[in-house]
């Protein structure tokens, strides 16, 4: 009777331990709503020192909604909607790193431009992605309205 009791002690955590999926569904749900950009920078490869970016961004929104769907206005008024996903990665380690790919499309469907990057932080009031760029890397930081 001990062995059975001890077993179910140890597979307890591996049992109840969350997947990946639902690791990802948390962060698809924390990710909904509108976000007003807080921050950008962009880090050049080589360079020492990143470059604040914040006005080209100014007052720019963009909004996840449940099934995929994302909307992006600029602070100039410019509207484009798209597609987006989260996706994990796991290392060697057994670290877990999230991703989140966006398409972004103008009014007349053609892709305008894409977002694939790390997500670095996100709670239910701030959002830290870093896109990868030819030269770089883009750095933004959002806060929930």
């Amino acid at each position: 009777m001990k062995n059975p009791f001890q077993l179910l002690l140890l597979l307890l955590p591996l049992l109840s331990a969350c997947s990946i999926e639902d690791r990802i569904e948390r962060r698809e749900d924390r990710l909904l709503g509108t976000w007003v950009i807080e921050r950008a920078s962009f880090d050049g490869d080589g360079s020492l020192f990143n470059n604040n970016v914040t006005d080209e961004f100014r007052n720019d929104r963009i909004t996840f909604l449940r099934g995929g769907t994302v909307e992006y206005v600029t602070g100039d008024g410019r509207f484009f909607v798209g597609t987006w996903y989260i996706d994990a990665i796991r290392d060697l380690q057994d670290d877990v790193e999230f991703t989140l790919d966006a398409d972004f499309f103008d009014g007349n469907g053609f892709l305008a431009f894409r977002w694939l990057g790390t997500i670095t932080k996100l709670t239910k009031n701030n959002f830290n992605l870093n896109v990868s760029e030819v030269d770089g890397t883009l750095r933004l930081r959002w806060d929930k309205l």
